[in-house]
């Protein structure tokens, strides 16, 4: 599993006190992109967020060909960078796979093996299994109703739901796609079955506990030490098949 850590982390000093994790740059927030970027090893993961959200918050429109020209010169800089395929805010179902479809037959996306598709808990059963047939990596995005921080037990029961899909699919075609949890990191122990999950928890607190040694890594580690001690996924009973194991 790997834990994925947002930033901006500010001072950016104490990003090397993280050398050897996961970390999330957003297209909205990218200026810290070649300082985590080199700290990520090979079998982590560097996630390329659009920013898409972030930008409707703001009121602004969104640079779809902007953030594309962006995450494909990191991908071509960081092998283990992935790209987080942006939707359609308040958008269908069709309009998120025309985006995909633009990113990948449209060539916007320079890896397109490299790209994940978001996933949202409110979409439908059907979307989530043309995606999982379709791409190495898929972010499942919590909405109001089954919120992962406000409404945890219905977003468990949609998990429950979307990774018997995803078993099933993997049945039919011999893969599996990787399955990211957006936000998810906080709950991650709960949930082991998937396979990363993301938070801004260090960006955001790591300054409470500023004045003792190496603060940023010893927050790190607490965060991992949670995840690890966790009882297995067949003991919680949420997600009982195989992991994959490629």
């Amino acid at each position: 599993m790997r834990l994925i850590h947002g930033t901006p982390i500010t001072p950016k000093r104490h990003l090397e006190q993280l050398r050897g994790e996961s970390f999330c740059v957003s297209y909205a927030y990218p200026e810290q992109l070649h300082d985590a970027g080199p700290l990520v090893p090979a079998s982590g993961i560097l996630l390329l967020d659009n920013g898409a959200f972030t930008t409707w918050k703001q009121g602004r429109p969104f640079d779809e060909a902007g953030f594309w020209s962006w995450a494909n010169a990191a991908q071509e800089i960081y092998p283990e960078a992935v790209a987080v395929i942006p939707d359609q805010i308040e958008g269908t179902e069709a309009d998120n796979l025309m985006m995909a479809a633009r990113a990948i037959r449209g060539g916007l996306a320079k890896y397109p093996e490299r790209c994940m598709f978001v996933w949202h808990t409110n979409d439908s059963m059907a979307q989530l299994k043309k995606a999982a047939a379709l791409f190495n990596f898929i972010a499942i995005g919590s909405c109001a109703e089954h919120d992962i921080q406000q409404q945890f037990p219905a977003f468990v029961a949609r998990c429950r739901k979307a990774s018997a899909m995803v078993d099933a699919v993997e049945l039919a075609t011999g893969r599996r796609p990787w399955i990211h949890v957006m936000r998810g990191l906080g709950k991650f122990h709960k949930f082991p079955r998937f396979d990363s999950a993301d938070s801004s928890n260090i960006a955001r607190n790591h300054c409470r506990t500023k004045h003792h040694p190496n603060h940023v890594r010893v927050m790190a580690d607490r965060i991992k030490s949670q995840i690890d001690s966790a009882l297995t996924p067949s003991q919680y009973g949420l997600f009982e098949s195989t992991r994959r194991t490629n």
